[in-house]
């Protein structure tokens, strides 16, 4: 097989069909990807300490070393953290109740459950975020009064869930 330069191939390219060019888009990702991971792999650079990754790339842990001399200036420029904040936590596992008390409940009907796993999974989905939406939080307890309001088994975990939140947008 003839060996072409870039420029060769990109002036062939040039040449093809519209279904030619299209059959080549559709060809070249699995042609290009092998490189694109060979340099992946390249540019990662981690180690492994009695089984903990650290590093950058895809390891857990990522952290860049910095050592200033006298009269130096030093600026990181990223650090980042997860912790999980326990009143997070504390929230969701409410909402899981609710969720399986509002289920096993015989003062509502289907479509009020239906509709109840709206703003539930809504909370979940905001209080797993690392900036979550308050006021779409907020929102969402509101719905979750209204639609539980008469049953009253169901409305007191819902009235623990509001200062919980709170504590939450304290602690973030």
């Amino acid at each position: 097989m003839p060996k072409y330069s870039v420029s060769e191939v990109l002036e062939i390219i040039k040449n093809l069909t519209p279904s030619e060019k299209l059959e080549l888009q559709q060809s070249l990702p699995s042609v290009l990807d092998p490189i694109s991971t060979a340099a992946k792999a390249a540019k990662s650079h981690s180690q492994n300490i009695a089984g903990i990754n650290i590093g950058d790339g895809n390891s857990d842990i990522g952290f860049n070393q910095l050592q200033a001399d006298q009269g130096s200036s030093v600026n990181q420029n990223r650090t980042e953290a997860k912790v999980e904040n326990a009143d997070v936590q504390s929230a969701l596992k409410l909402l899981l109740t609710l969720k399986e008390d509002i289920v096993a409940s015989n003062s509502l009907n289907s479509i009020e459950k239906k509709t109840l796993e709206v703003p539930i999974k809504t909370i979940e989905e905001e209080l797993k975020k690392p900036k979550p939406d308050k006021n779409l939080v907020e929102q969402s307890i509101e719905a979750l009064k209204k639609g539980l309001t008469g049953v009253a088994e169901l409305a007191d975990p819902v009235l623990k869930l509001a200062p919980l939140v709170a504590k939450v947008w304290a602690g973030i």
